[in-house]
């Protein structure tokens, strides 16, 4: 099978946002399965980072949740169309996020088709969210071309929209300055602002992701240190996997926080020496970068998000926490710290 890869087209509307625009939830719809109970179900990813198979979701059944392996044992079908599904489903687990930016890399290293490239998009309401985000990186291309901040600007589409209804001489001008460095002709210019828009609408993506995360680390970490004023202080095991714990989240914050960092040197350096060369460059620098940080986000996430679903008033016995730490936050970090390491260069 060929994969299909993402193209900007008008976003189809039967994806509800959240599977849209999650790090952990994938709807099965997208891929070409044979069961048609997969096909209404999601492949999620739990607290320790396994994914498994979610057949329902009700606020008062709550959740069918089965893994991959014992398909075979929940659902009655013809066992070749189960075996065909089985070697779709455990590739698709073993990715470390299901986002629509590393899936697009995703699938097509796998060579999974999806059912439309509108469905590796976010929905138009989370890209909204992410506006402010975007002006960081938008600005320089705006006032690059219009000479004015992009103050006004209100979603990455408007931006792509302004430079394809030019009518000012001095905007012109600028465009075709822009294209002259790029050594490109101003027809290639919108192709051009669409791969620069969308790397820099994931990595806005991302970034909006690490800053819910940051807030629930430290608020964790604050929980998870009480232990220490209990009588399970002198649990040296429990103490050594707390440590162990705290240690290996912050060092993956830090780490992709660094990352976040490097790429805005980088995006600063690509408009001092505006060049098609330096542009590719940088695309390929964040794309190489995309399924490390979506794993990462998508670790630390699902499991801080857990945190929050068993302890919303951030209470809990003494007991409870250590299992939870345990039992939760404890398994898959190892994975999760390997994954970080594992990340591509920074440098273009």
């Amino acid at each position: 099978m060929s994969a299909v890869t993402a193209e900007a087209k008008p976003v189809k509307d039967d994806l509800e946002e959240v599977d849209r625009d999650s790090l952990h939830t994938l709807p099965l719809k997208i891929v070409p399965l044979r069961l048609a109970a997969l096909r209404r179900a999601r492949m999620i990813k739990t607290s320790k980072l396994e994914s498994v198979i979610e057949l329902f979701k009700d606020s008062s059944a709550g959740s069918g949740l089965i893994d991959i392996k014992s398909l075979p044992d929940f659902i009655q079908a013809d066992e070749a169309d189960i075996a065909a599904d089985l070697e779709i489903l455990h590739p698709l687990a073993d990715l470390n996020s299901f986002d629509v930016f590393s899936l697009r890399n995703s699938l097509r290293d796998l060579k999974i088709d999806v059912r439309s490239a509108t469905d590796l998009q976010l929905s138009p309401a989370m890209e909204g969210r992410l506006t402010e985000y975007m002006k960081s990186f938008t600005r320089p291309l705006v006032t690059n071309v219009f000479g004015t901040p992009n103050d006004a600007v209100e979603s990455s589409g408007q931006i792509i929209h302004m430079f394809t209804n030019i009518d000012r001489d001095v905007a012109l001008r600028n465009m075709r300055k822009i294209a002259q460095m790029m050594g490109i002709t101003i027809v290639e210019i919108p192709a051009f602002l669409e791969k620069y828009g969308d790397i820099y609408l994931s990595l806005s993506y991302f970034r909006r992701c690490l800053d819910e995360i940051v807030p629930k680390f430290d608020q964790f970490t604050e929980w998870m240190a009480e232990i220490k004023t209990t009588i399970l202080r002198d649990n040296r095991q429990l103490m050594d996997k707390c440590l162990f714990v705290n240690d290996g989240l912050n060092e993956v914050l830090s780490s992709v926080t660094g990352r976040f960092e490097s790429f805005d040197r980088n995006s600063q350096t690509f408009w001092e020496n505006i060049t098609m060369d330096s542009f590719q460059a940088l695309h390929r620098l964040i794309t190489a970068h995309h399924e490390t940080i979506g794993g990462v986000l998508c670790g630390l996430s699902v499991k801080l998000d857990s945190w929050e679903q068993k302890f919303p008033n951030h209470a809990g016995s003494p007991q409870k926490r250590a299992d939870f730490i345990l039992g939760e936050m404890a398994p898959g970090l190892d994975r999760l710290m390997r994954l970080e390491k594992s990340a591509p260069s920074t440098t273009m």
